[in-house]
C-alpha cells in the first residue's frame, strides 16, 4: 500500500484534533492493545541451477536437504525443500565449495552425512549436518579423497554405506561409517571399480541397491549389499547402461526409482523401478527434461519422489520437479528456479514506473565470475533480461532510479582490475551508455540515491586510485557537477545512501573510513549536515539501506563489522529523520554484507536479495514488511496513547501522512481513522 493522502481539502482541523486529544486522554493512559512487528519473509524460488549437488530427505525435520554442485564454479551453499518452500541455511562453518560429492541421511542420529568430492581439490573430508550447522568430523580412519562415489543409510545396521567412486582411477572399495570412524569392509564379491554410480538403500528389503556408473565404459549392473556380502542381480529387464544417474527408495511403495544419466550418446529422461526382483520402465505422459547428474530424495511425509537440477547438455538446471508414483502417477514440475545466480556485490534500484525491482551485475567468489546480467523483479518472479547492450561485467558500481526520466542510472564499480567511471542508463528495454563532458573519477564501494525534489542523482565517496574519497558528485541526465559544501563526511567506502522523499533529504549511514564508521549524515542539495541519534546501529560497512516510502523511515540490514561474531551482521534498524530504531522481527535474513535493498513502492515491501556471508555467496530473497493501520508508531508490540498518541496526532497536523495511520487501510487519513485509533487502543 502506497503513501495515505488527503482528498482535497479533508485534514483534519485543529479544532477536530484537539476533540481528539481530549476524548483520548479521558481514556487513560494505561490502556494497550497488541500490534503486529515489521516482519522479513524468505520468498527466495530456490537453489539456482546447477548439477553435481546431493540431496536427501531429513524425516526428523520433513525437509530435502541439498548442499553443493557447480554451475560454472563449486557451490557451498545448503538448501531445504518443505515441499511448499525452498529455503537457504546458513552455518557458522561450512564444508567447502565443491560437486560430485555424496550425501546420506542418518534417521538414527537424526544427521546428514557427506562425504568427499571435488572442487579446489578432491577431498576426503567427513561433514554431518544436524539442521542447524555443519560439523567437520575427524574420525581416526578415513577412505581415500575421492569424488563420483555415492552413499546410502543402512537403517537395519545404522551405518552409512560408501562404494566406488573415482581419484584419477576408478575405485572398488566398500565402507561404512557408523558416526565416529570408517571401516573398510572386504567383502567376498564385490561390484567392479567404478565412478559415477547411483544407491539407494531398500528398507523393506534390508539391503542397498547399486546400479550402473562407468569404468571405461558404460555400465548398466544392479547389485545389492545386506552388510555382509554384495550379490549381483539378473533380472530379465534392465535400464539401459549409464552414468550420472540417481536413484531414490520410495519407502510408501517399496520400489526404487531412477532417473536421468548419460547413456550411450544420449542424455537420459527415462523413469525406472526395482523392487527387488525386475527392473520396469514407467511410460509417462509428463517427464523431467534429460539430464546427468540431477538430485532425487524421496519425501516420506508426502509420498513423492523429489527431483532438483542436473545438466542438459547446455544448460545448468534449476527446476524441481515431483514423482507422485502410484499406478496412475505422474512428474509433476513445481518451480522454475528462475533467479539470479548467487552473488555479492550487486545493486538494485525500485523502477516505480514499471513496477519492477531492477538487479544488475555483482560477484560469485566461489566461482571468480563478476556478472553482466539484469534481472528483473515484479514480486512474483525473477525475470533474466536479454537487451542487445550490457555495461561490462562488474561489481561495488551502484544504480540509482530517476524518477523524473523513468530510467535507472548506473556509475562505475570494478571489473577486477581497474576502477570504472563509465555512466549507463536502463530503460526497462536496453542499456545506453551516456558520454558526459565531466564524469567523477573512476571508483568503486561508493553510493548513490535519486533526489526527487531536485531531479538529480547524487554520489558520494567510494575508492578510486588515490584511496578513499570524500566528493560529492550530482547527475542531472546531461552532465556530471562537483558540489563543494563547507562541511562533508570523511572519506570513506562501504557506505549507504537512501533518499528520504518525506523530509527531502538523502541519507548517509556508515562504511569503512580507515576503521568502521556508525555516523548519520543528510544532504539537503546544498551542506552535508551530521545527525545524531540516542541509537544508532554500531559501526558497519557494506551494509544495505533502502527508504520505505510507504512509512516514512529508511530501512538499513546487515553489514560487515570486525566486532560482530564472523564479523558479518543480520540485524535491521529503522531511520525516520530523528532516531535509529532497531527491529527484532521473528525471522530475519542470515547474517550477511555486500548485499543490496530495494523498496517496492506498489506492494509496500522492502526487497533484499543476495550478498556473502563469510565463506559463500548467496542467491536468496527477502521481503521485509510491516503493517500499515495499527496505530503501533514506535513498533513496541503495542499501542499506547503515552507512546503513540503524539505520534498519530502529529501525523494528522503535518505532511505527508504515512501509511501507518490509516488505520482503515482506505488510502485516507481523516477522522474516520481517529475512531478506530481510540478502539485500538482499547483494544476493541
Amino acid at each position: 500500500m502506497g503513501p495515505a493522502t488527503f482528498p482535497g481539502n479533508a485534514r483534519p482541523s485543529i479544532r477536530a484534533t484537539l476533540c481528539f486529544w481530549s476524548a483520548a486522554l479521558a481514556i487513560g493512559l494505561c490502556s494497550a492493545a497488541s500490534a503486529q512487528r515489521p516482519t522479513w519473509t524468505d520468498v527466495t524460488p530456490g537453489p539456482t541451477p546447477r548439477y553435481g549437488h546431493t540431496m536427501v530427505y531429513d524425516a526428523v525435520r520433513g525437509v530435502s536437504v541439498l548442499f553443493g554442485g557447480y554451475n560454472g564454479g563449486y557451490l557451498s551453499d545448503t538448501w531445504e525443500l518443505n515441499g511448499a518452500h525452498w529455503s537457504q541455511r546458513s552455518s557458522a562453518s561450512n564444508p567447502p565449495a565443491r560437486f560430485a560429492h555424496a550425501t546420506a541421511y542418518d534417521v538414527g542420529r537424526g544427521m546428514t552425512v557427506l562425504f568427499a568430492g571435488i572442487g579446489s581439490a578432491a577431498f576426503g573430508d567427513t561433514w554431518e549436518w544436524d539442521g542447524t550447522n555443519w560439523t567437520q568430523r575427524s574420525p581416526m580412519t578415513s577412505p581415500p579423497a575421492r569424488y563420483q562415489h555415492a552413499l546410502a543409510y543402512d537403517a537395519a545396521r545404522g551405518v552409512t554405506v560408501l562404494f566406488g567412486g573415482s581419484n584419477s582411477v576408478s575405485l572398488g572399495d566398500t565402507w561404512e561409517w557408523d558416526g565416529i570412524n570408517w571401516t573398510q569392509r572386504s567383502p567376498v564379491t564385490s561390484p567392479p571399480a567404478r565412478a559415477g554410480h547411483a544407491m539407494s538403500y531398500d528398507v523393506t528389503r534390508g539391503v542397498t541397491v547399486l546400479f550402473g556408473g562407468y569404468n571405461g565404459g558404460r555400465l548398466g549392473d544392479t547389485w545389492e549389499w545386506n552388510g555382509t556380502n554384495w550379490t549381483q542381480r539378473n533380472p530379465a529387464t534392465n535400464p539401459p547402461a549409464r552414468y550420472d544417474h540417481a536413484l531414490a527408495y520410495d519407502g510408501g511403495r517399496g520400489v526404487t526409482v531412477l532417473f536421468g544419466g548419460y547413456g550411450f550418446s544420449l542424455l537420459a529422461a527415462d523413469t525406472w523401478e526395482w523392487n527387488g526382483t525386475n527392473w520396469t520402465q514407467r511410460s509417462l505422459a509428463a517427464n523431467p527434461p534429460a539430464r546427468v547428474n540431477p538430485a532425487l530424495s524421496y519425501d516420506a511425509g508426502r509420498g513423492v519422489t523429489v527431483l532438483f537440477g542436473g545438466y542438459d547438455g547446455t544448460h545448468y538446471l534449476g527446476d524441481t520437479w515431483e514423482w507422485s508414483s502410484g499406478s496412475s502417477g505422474n512428474w509433476t514440475q513445481r518451480s522454475p528456479a528462475t533467479s539470479p545466480s548467487a552473488r555479492k556485490q550487486h545493486s538494485m534500484a525500485y523502477d516505480e514506473a514499471r513496477g519492477m525491482t531492477v538487479l544488475f551485475g555483482g560477484y560469485n567468489s566461489d566461482s571468480l565470475t563478476g556478472f553482466a546480467d539484469t534481472w528483473e523483479t515484479n514480486g512474483t518472479n525473477w525475470i533474466q533480461r536479454s537487451p542487445a547492450t550490457n555495461p561490462q561485467a562488474r561489481y561495488d558500481h551502484a544504480i540509482a532510479y530517476d524518477a523524473g526520466n523513468s530510467v535507472i542510472e548506473l556509475f562505475g564499480g570494478t571489473n577486477g582490475f581497474n576502477p570504472l567511471a563509465d555512466t549507463w542508463e536502463w530503460n526497462g528495454t536496453n542499456w545506453t551508455q551516456r558520454a558526459p563532458s565531466t564524469s567523477p573519477p573512476a571508483r568503486y564501494w561508493h553510493a548513490m540515491a535519486y533526489d526527487v525534489r531536485r531531479g538529480v542523482t547524487v554520489l558520494f565517496g567510494g575508492s578510486g586510485s588515490t584511496g578513499r574519497l570524500s566528493d560529492t558528485w550530482e547527475w542531472d541526465r546531461t552532465n556530471w557537477t562537483q558540489r563543494s559544501p563547507a562541511i562533508s563526511p570523511q572519506a570513506r567506502f562501504g557506505h549507504t545512501l537512501a533518499y528520504d522523499a518525506g523530509r527531502g533529504v538523502t541519507v548517509l549511514f556508515g562504511g569503512d573510513g580507515g576503521g568502521y564508521l556508525a555516523d548519520t549524515w543528510e544532504w539537503n542539495g546544498t551542506n552535508w549536515t551530521q545527525r545524531s541519534s540516542p541509537n544508532h546501529p554500531p559501526a558497519r560497512s557494506n551494509h544495505a539501506m533502502a527508504y520505505d516510502a510507504g512509512r516514512g523511515v529508511s530501512v538499513l540490514c546487515g553489514g560487515y563489522n570486525t566486532d560482530a561474531s564472523y564479523h558479518y551482521l543480520s540485524d535491521t534498524w529503522e531511520w525516520n529523520g530523528t532516531n535509529w530504531t532497531s527491529r527484532s522481527p521473528s525471522t530475519s535474513p542470515t547474517a550477511r554484507y555486500e548485499s543490496a535493498l530495494a523498496y517496492d513502492a506498489s506492494r509496500g515491501v522492502t526487497i533484499l536479495f543476495g550478498g556473502y556471508a563469510g565463506t559463500y555467496p548467496l542467491g536468496d530473497t527477502w521481503e521485509y514488511s510491516a503493517p500499515c493501520g495499527t496505530g503501533d508508531f514506535n513498533e513496541d508490540g503495542a499501542v499506547t496513547l503515552s507512546e503513540d498518541l503524539p505520534t498519530f496526532v502529529s501525523m494528522l497536523l503535518s505532511s505527508p501522512p504515512t501509511c501507518l495511520a490509516d488505520m482503515n487501510h482506505d488510502g485516507l487519513i481523516d477522522g474516520r481513522d481517529i475512531s478506530l485509533f481510540v478502539a485500538a487502543v482499547l483494544g476493541q
